[in-house]
């Protein structure tokens, strides 16, 4: 009897073991920063063949359930920065970092990786590769399958059918593929056109190229939707027949479900839809913090909280020196109306990017809530002029200063940048939405319901914010207010 309870405890214990050790008989690694691979081709223009070998590795990682990845924004924080593994693993909250260097010689690529373990400093993996350019793909394919396997010990059949996943892709297209890539990361208006210009590129030398398609959705997601610098009637179909497409093409593409995520719930207003595609995104990617973020926000305009600050958070641990990511927290929290919780994670982003001027409108804004208008100006002032001028590319930021001004009595500047604003659909697209917050502010409720209803008939992306938009709250007893939340379907504010 005894000797059936020590053997019983005994396979417990080598259970255990296999769970924490795998078959190597070292701890398991569950979570990986991919550091940006050095382009040591001595050739700057070569820096997007670096950058996107380190991005591939990173998204075919991101699709292991098991696994948590870095995202790109915090990992490339560290581009061109001496690297010391323990410093970097805590600061990313990782037990491992992937780093590595190329070299590009005419049509010959060599691509050094090596994995480290950020807790010892110990290298556990490293090879060396030599490839044509045609075979980028299958460096990254072979390097993050081989990083997968030294981390867990060993890979489960469902993770080695996604690592084994492979598209034939002409390698020309390939190449632009991966420069549309590095403009999209810049995420100015300019950088975007650029980028798109490079996916359609890709494109036009393999018709079958679904990440392409997808990435050209995206692209002009944030062109339409995210940041607004285009009108969204133009840009957001486009995404949508892009991210169609590639679902065509392969619908394994989380992208392209994230893509569409947004367009069903920005343009169609349709939320069921929208969560569904959100839902399929991150089952196919569950470490894209994109797709986290995103989902925060839809989240957060049909008021489940809760879920959508779980989301956030879920975002922040996967990307935590993004500032975008950060400000999100600040932002579920704004519109809870937990302002001293706002302005926290407003600062904390700031600390990480100073010169974020959408962070700094958004800080100003939590400030103004609580009356400290003082304050809420001297944020303001601490932008740039050309970041919060009123321009097509800075509505947000542009409008958010009008609103702060109204709310703190200084009326004439309130009205001088709501009439610069009115006046830019001679210029480029002009968001209604956000000139209504001004005369929200101003008390002026006729002119912010007009002004609201062009925003409903242009699909403005933030009326979708409607509900919860504390700017509003000076009209929301007015039965216009619940009108449009009618019909456009969003809940009724909780109070």
């Amino acid at each position: 009897m005894i000797g059936a309870i020590a053997l019983a405890l005994a396979i417990a214990i080598i259970a255990v073991g296999a769970i924490y050790f795998g078959t190597s008989g070292r701890p398991r690694i569950n979570s990986v920063a991919v550091l940006p691979f050095s382009n040591a081709s001595a050739d700057p223009s070569l820096d997007y063949l670096s950058d996107g070998i380190t991005e591939g590795i990173i998204d075919r990682l991101s699709e292991l359930p098991n696994i948590k990845v870095i995202s790109r924004t915090s990992a490339f924080h560290y581009k061109q920065r001496d690297i010391q593994p323990e410093k970097v693993g805590k600061e990313l909250g990782v037990e491992a970092l992937v780093t590595g260097r190329i070299i590009q010689r005419g049509n010959d690529l060599l691509v050094r990786a090596e994995l480290v373990d950020a807790r010892e400093d110990k290298q556990l993996w490293g090879e060396q590769y030599s490839r044509t350019m045609g075979e980028m793909d299958s460096i990254q394919q072979e390097i993050a399958r081989a990083v997968s396997a030294k981390l867990r010990g060993g890979l489960s059949s469902e993770e080695k059918t996604r690592l084994n996943k492979t598209a034939v892709v002409n390698s020309e297209a390939h190449q632009l593929y991966l420069k549309g890539r590095y403009h999209a990361n810049q995420e100015t208006a300019s950088a975007l056109k650029r980028s798109i210009d490079y996916f359609q590129q890709a494109i036009d030398k393999d018709p079958g190229y679904a990440l392409a398609y997808a990435a050209l959705a995206d692209a002009y997601v944030s062109l339409g939707g995210t940041w607004i610098y285009l009108s969204p009637s133009d840009s957001l179909p486009k995404a949508r027949s892009a991210a169609t497409k590639a679902l065509e093409l392969d619908d394994t593409v989380a992208e392209a479900h994230a893509a569409l995520a947004y367009v069903l719930f920005y343009v169609d207003f349709d939320w069921a839809g929208a969560e569904r595609e959100f839902k399929r995104a991150l089952e196919l990617n569950p470490n894209s913090a994109l797709s986290h973020h995103r989902y925060s926000e839809c989240l957060k305009t049909r008021q489940r909280f809760t879920e959508s600050l779980a989301e956030a958070r879920k975002a922040q641990d996967l990307d935590p020196l993004s500032p975008e990511i950060v400000s999100q927290m600040g932002a579920v929290y704004f519109f809870t109306r937990k302002y001293d919780e706002a302005i926290a994670q407003y600062q904390k982003a700031l600390e990480l990017n100073p010169n974020v001027a959408v962070t700094r409108a958004g800080l100003a804004s939590a400030y103004a809530m609580k009356r400290m208008y003082g304050e809420a100006l001297a944020e303001f002032d601490k932008i740039p002029d050309q970041d919060k001028a009123v321009l097509a590319e800075n509505q947000f930021v542009a409008s958010l200063h009008g609103w702060t001004c109204a709310v703190a009595g200084r009326r004439r500047d309130a009205l001088e940048i709501a009439r610069q604003l009115k006046e830019l659909p001679s210029h480029g697209f002009v968001d209604f939405y956000m000139i209504a917050t001004i005369y929200s502010g101003l008390g002026d409720k006729d002119e912010a319901f007009r002004l609201l209803e062009k925003a409903y008939a242009q699909h403005s992306p933030d009326m979708q914010y409607l509900g919860i938009d504390a700017l509003f709250y000076g009209i929301r007893s007015d039965p216009r207010y619940l009108d449009l939340l009618h019909r456009m379907g969003l809940p009724q504010p909780a109070e």
